[in-house]
């Protein structure tokens, strides 16, 4: 967007028109690297204008520590969100040396009613800002339930997501399985054939898991060499289906290495607990769960169980 300037003179662009008007109702000030411009929790009875120099925004975590939530560049309106007097929502300081233009917040926000082409440039940079937000909340929410080797859930979300899904089932009268799955002497397959061959093992087993599953099935990650799955609206028959069928995926994948393990493949052995048939309660219906992954293990392994109530 462009301002027209005199004629057969050179043209002013927004930002330089916007730091005229600027520099015209405020100040200069010179920030050595470090300097706090505002504190969390001072008024905001000022803006800024970033002349030169790099800034951050910065925050206190939980544990005390700082966050840097983003920083901005030359031509940035700083503090414009606090120009109604409230409190600043974070602090902010000079990453390089920076040159400001420090503008009073009545008379930035007699500028923006003078300037609406100003407010809409505003409302431009504040989108994108939520938009970066959102998509950072979403990949930070994505990291604190997921096990990053396998991509599955991992087992705390897996537990919140089993007493909300065992609440329902109780108010619907809906069915519910658990499957546990455990590698077979996955220790043995470690130590013959590194860790990374065995991390190649527990990707395959998560693949399969997705690949069998239905969409909307909680698919998670145990622990160490264990799985389980939460199948919700399924019964103890269409859950034994289910872990039968990953259990034969798993020994007809030719494994590098597995040809070394006992019985020359790698195997897993399952155990299928139902609601309400087993459990009614989400620790006792995993405990039932795992009690007959322990049964599978001792009838040789390699199979999968299911213990009626």
């Amino acid at each position: 967007m462009m301002a027209s300037g005199s004629a057969g003179g050179p043209s002013m662009t927004m930002k330089d028109s916007i730091r005229a008007e600027l520099s015209r109702l405020g100040t200069e000030a010179a920030l050595p690297p470090g300097t706090v411009l505002w504190k969390e929790g001072d008024p905001g009875d000022s803006v800024a204008y970033l002349v030169e120099g790099t800034m951050e925004v910065v925050n206190k975590a939980a544990e005390e520590q700082e966050v840097v939530l983003r920083t901005m560049e030359a031509g940035t309106i700083v503090g414009e969100l606090a120009s109604d007097g409230s409190r600043r929502s974070a602090s902010v300081r000079a990453r390089t040396p920076c040159r400001i233009v420090k503008v009073p917040a009545a008379a930035f926000r007699d500028l923006l009613r003078r300037r609406p082409d100003i407010l809409e440039d505003l409302y431009r940079v504040q989108v994108e800002r939520v938009r970066d937000l959102t998509r950072e909340v979403t990949r930070t929410h994505r990291r604190a339930i997921t096990d990053p080797l396998t991509r599955l859930y991992n087992v705390g979300f897996f537990r919140e997501r089993l007493d909300i899904e065992l609440e329902r089932a109780r108010e619907t009268g809906d069915q519910l399985s658990v499957v546990m799955f455990d590698i077979d002497h996955f220790k043995h397959f470690n130590d013959t054939n590194g860790h990374e061959e065995g991390n190649v093992v527990l990707s395959s087993l998560a693949g399969i898991m997705k690949r069998v599953g239905r969409r909307g099935d909680i698919l998670a990650r145990y622990g160490g060499e264990e799985f389980v799955a939460l199948l919700y609206g399924a019964g103890r028959e269409e859950a034994v289906r289910f872990a039968e069928s990953v259990r034969q995926a798993i020994e007809g994948h030719a494994f590098r290495g597995g040809e070394k393990q006992p019985g020359g493949r790698v195997t897993v052995s399952a155990g299928v607990a139902a609601f309400p048939e087993n459990a009614d309660a989400d620790q006792a219906l995993i405990e039932a769960a795992d009690r007959n992954l322990y049964r599978a293990k001792e009838a040789g392994r390699n199979r999968v169980v299911s213990a009626p109530p």
